[in-house]
C-alpha cells in the first residue's frame, strides 16, 4: 500500500470518526438493551440515538391482545344439578362478549402472534432517509482540519445523507386463564412471553448530494503527481460507509389482569362492564412492555340472535396511570356467524385514538417524529370447536390506515381449552 493510500484513508477514518467508526463491510454488533443498538457500535455517533427510547415507549402498546371471552360458555342446569355448554356461535378472537363463561368454569388458552413492524407514519421502516436539515441546521458532522470543497469554499463540517433499514420484529406467545367467579363476573389474566428482535442497517453517504454546494472534488487518487485531477495528500473524497447493529431479546411482557361483569342479559341486549389493569412486568428497553400501569376500564354490548350470529360493541378507554395525557379510547364493533358446523367465523373493526403521543417527541428528528395517532384496523379469524368444549382459531389483523408504526398484517393462532372445576362437579 503507497504512502499516498494510507494517508487518505487516515483522512477520511478521521473525518467518519465524528459520526462512527468507519466500516467498508457491515457487521452484526450487540447491546445490552435494544434501545441501545442505535448508539452502539458502528451506529454510535449517527445521532439515531432518539430513536431508541421512542421505539421503546410505543412498540410495546401496538401488540395485539386476544379476547378475555371463553369462546365455550355454560349455564347451570338445574333439571341435571350440572352445568351443560351452551349452544350457540363461539365468542370473539379480537374483541369481547358480554357473555361470562358461568361459575366455576375454566378456560385455558395460548395464543401466539408475529408481529413485524413495516411503516412509521406510512413511511417504510426499511428505507428511512434523513431529512437535510433540521430547524435551519444542516444535518453535518465536523471535519478535523477542514476541507476545501469543489468550488474552492472552505469548510469545517460535511452535511451526510443516512439511509436507514430499521427491522423490528415480536414472537408473541400468551398463556391465558379465565375463571368464572359467580355466573356474572370472571376473571381473565394473561401474561405473554415475547422474544423481540431489532436490525439496522444503515448508507452513510459524504457529502451529503441533495446539497450541492457541498460537493467536494472527485479526484484521481492513482494518478500523476503533476496532474491537477490527481489527489492531493489527505484530501477527501466523496465517499459511503455501512454500518449495522442488532440485538435479540426474550422476556416477559406486561401482565395483564381483566375483570367482566354482565349487568343485563336479553333486556333485549347483554350489557357487561370490564375492568382491566396492566402491570408493567415487560421490559420498554427490549420493545416488551410500556413501562406504565394502565387501567382499562369499559362497556361491552352483544346479543347471540338465532344461536347464529353475535353482534357487539366495545367502548373503553385505556387509562395511562402515570401520564393520563398519554391515554387513549379504544372501540370495537363487528360480531361472530355461525358458519358450518362446528366452523364460526369474526369480523370486527378496532379503533384507537390517542389523546396525545405516547411518547416523547424525537429530539432531533432526522427520520421520522413520534406524532398523535389514531389507528383503525381490521380483525378478520375463523374459530373452530373440537372434544365438545375445545376452540382453536385464526386471525389476521389489517391496519386500515398508516398512522403511527405499524405491520403489514399480525396473524394470531389460538387454542383454548374450558372444563368445569373439580369443586363443581
Amino acid at each position: 500500500m503507497s504512502v499516498f493510500t494510507q494517508r487518505v484513508r487516515a483522512r477520511l477514518a478521521a473525518v467518519a470518526a465524528g459520526v462512527a467508526a468507519v466500516a467498508l463491510t457491515a457487521s452484526v454488533a450487540s447491546a445490552g438493551k435494544l434501545a441501545d443498538v442505535f448508539t452502539s457500535g458502528e451506529l454510535a455517533g449517527l445521532k439515531m440515538g432518539p430513536i431508541g427510547p421512542a421505539l421503546a415507549n410505543t412498540v410495546a402498546s401496538t401488540y395485539p391482545v386476544a379476547s378475555a371471552s371463553s369462546g365455550v360458555t355454560y349455564v347451570y342446569n338445574p333439571k341435571l344439578e350440572a352445568f351443560e355448554r351452551q349452544a350457540g356461535v363461539l365468542g370473539p378472537i379480537i374483541g369481547e362478549r358480554a357473555e361470562t363463561i358461568g361459575q366455576g368454569q375454566i378456560n385455558i388458552g395460548v395464543s401466539y402472534s408475529a408481529v413485524d413492524f413495516s411503516t412509521i407514519n406510512g413511511d417504510s421502516l426499511g428505507n428511512l432517509v434523513n431529512q437535510p436539515s433540521v430547524g435551519g441546521r444542516v444535518v453535518s458532522f465536523p471535519v478535523p482540519g477542514g476541507v476545501t470543497l469543489k468550488d474552492g469554499r472552505f469548510t469545517t463540517f460535511l452535511p451526510v445523507e443516512v439511509q436507514a433499514n430499521i427491522d423490528v420484529q415480536a414472537d408473541i406467545g400468551t398463556p391465558s386463564i379465565t375463571y368464572g367467579i359467580t355466573p356474572d363476573l370472571d376473571v381473565n389474566l394473561s401474561l405473554p412471553l415475547i422474544q423481540t428482535y431489532l436490525n439496522v442497517k444503515v448508507n452513510e453517504t459524504v457529502p451529503d448530494p441533495r446539497l450541492p454546494q457541498f460537493m467536494l472534488r472527485d479526484c484521481n487518487p492513482n494518478g500523476p503527481a503533476d496532474d491537477p485531477n490527481t489527489c492531493k495528500p489527505n484530501e477527501i473524497r466523496p465517499t459511503m460507509i455501512n454500518h449495522q447493529a442488532a440485538d435479540r431479546a426474550t422476556g416477559f411482557g406486561d401482565l395483564l389482569l381483566r375483570l367482566k361483569y354482565t349487568i343485563l342479559r336479553d333486556k333485549p341486549l347483554d350489557l357487561a362492564a370490564g375492568l382491566g389493569v396492566s402491570f408493567p412486568s415487560g421490559d420498554p428497553d427490549n420493545f416488551q412492555g410500556t413501562g406504565n400501569y394502565q387501567v382499562q376500564p369499559a362497556l361491552v354490548v352483544s346479543k347471540i340472535i338465532a344461536e347464529r350470529f353475535e353482534p357487539l360493541l366495545n367502548l373503553g378507554v385505556n387509562i395511562n396511570a402515570d401520564n393520563v395525557d398519554r391515554s387513549s379510547f379504544h372501540w370495537a364493533v363487528g360480531g361472530t356467524a355461525a358458519v358450518y358446523g362446528p366452523l364460526t367465523a369474526a369480523a370486527v373493526f378496532l379503533g384507537r385514538n390517542e389523546f396525545n403521543a405516547q411518547t416523547d417527541s424525537v429530539s432531533e428528528p432526522f427520520f421520522f417524529q413520534i406524532n398523535r395517532n389514531d389507528y383503525y384496523d381490521f380483525s378478520f379469524g375463523m374459530r373452530c370447536l373440537f372434544a365438545e368444549t375445545g376452540v382453536i382459531s385464526a386471525n389476521v389483523i389489517v391496519p386500515l390506515n398508516r398512522d403511527g408504526l405499524r405491520a403489514d398484517y399480525i396473524p394470531t393462532l389460538e387454542a383454548e381449552y374450558a372444563f368445569t372445576g373439580p369443586w363443581n362437579r
